[in-house]
């Protein structure tokens, strides 16, 4: 159970990392990592107003994964399959949840963009 939860930390500090550096503008568009949906593709800047958008709750989700792990490796009650379950479920719903996070964000800028012009 360690190991496994060890690998779900690493998977949380690599999602929250790509995500970081997308929102910076230090990853560009790509086809592997990433919001990858039609909207958050469809230029550079609505790629970086995404991840942006998206990095709270990938954080926040990256945190609470991290912080369950650490606390079911070091708790011999919580070192058990439901405790890796659980911080897998954390992490992919965070990423989840980002997902319609970035495409309000992109949605609404190209709405105020398109009032403006």
């Amino acid at each position: 159970m360690v190991f496994a939860l060890a690998l779900v930390i690493g998977g949380a500090v690599i999602v929250t990392w790509l995500t970081w550096r997308a929102a910076n503008g230090s990853l560009a568009r790509n086809d592997l990592a990433g919001v990858r949906t039609r909207v958050t593709m469809s230029s550079d800047e609505a790629w970086r107003i995404g991840h942006r958008a998206a990095l709270r709750p990938t954080v926040i989700a990256g945190i609470l994964t991290v912080l369950w792990s650490l606390a079911s490796i070091g708790l011999a009650p919580l070192r058990n399959p439901v405790s890796v379950l659980v911080a897998t479920a954390v992490l992919l719903g965070g990423a989840l949840l980002s997902i319609p996070v970035a495409h309000r964000a992109v949605r609404r800028c190209n709405t105020e963009n398109d009032a403006s012009a």
